[in-house]
Order: C-alpha cells, then structure tokens, then sequence
C-alpha cells in the first residue's frame, strides 16, 4: 500500500482542520494531509492524528510504523457493501475494522512522545 504525505503537515494549517490519515483500500494507498473537520470520503478509513504539525522526525517514524504495519493485507481486503437495513453502503464486518483500530494505536504511540 502506497502511503503518500502533504509537505504542509509540518506547518500549522487552517483552524479547525487536523491531520487525517485516510487509507483507502480500493485504491491500494494511504494520504496524510490537513483535512476539515467533519469531513469524510467515502469508501475510505480514516485516522485523525491530531491538531498539531508534524516534525520530520514524527513523520519518519509515522511513515515506518505504517509501512511496516503487519495488518496492511486485511485493510486491503476490506470489502464495500450497501446495507439494505439502513439503505446505505460502508464497510462490512471483517478483520479489517481490528486492523484499523491496531493502526491507529500505534501511530499514537509515535505521535504522542513527539508533540
């Protein structure tokens, strides 16, 4: 999975947007950028990782531990359903929904010493 970040993640951007890590599976990548609040894309996982810039060495570590994450492959194999209980579509049940919550806790175990 190809994870690509914005430059400006080390300058403080527009208030009330944060860092967003928005893996998407179908396209096999991953984007770390500024995003507004609230927003969200469709067919996509997405981690908040706080308010605050990023030093390079933040990203160094966030783009290792991303890398090699071991639970990339279920991420990838997450399957995109329309519900028809609640007539909208979003992700189905599967392994990788625990795979997203173990990404997300070790990112935060590399940002938290960082901020």
């Amino acid at each position: 999975m190809q994870l690509t970040i914005d430059t400006d993640v080390t300058s403080r951007y527009v208030r009330g947007w944060a860092l967003v890590l928005t893996i998407s599976p179908t396209n096999d990548s991953a984007h770390l950028a500024w995003s507004p609040s609230g927003y969200a894309e469709s067919e996509t996982f997405e981690i908040r990782l706080g308010r605050a810039p990023m030093s390079g060495q933040a990203i160094k570590e966030l783009r290792r531990t991303f890398e090699e994450f071991s639970g990339l492959d279920d991420i990838r194999e997450a399957s995109w359903e329309y519900f028809h209980t609640q007539n909208c579509w979003h992700w189905a049940d599967g392994p990788w929904w625990g795979a997203v919550a173990d990404l997300e806790a070790q990112l935060w175990r590399v940002i938290d010493p960082q901020l």
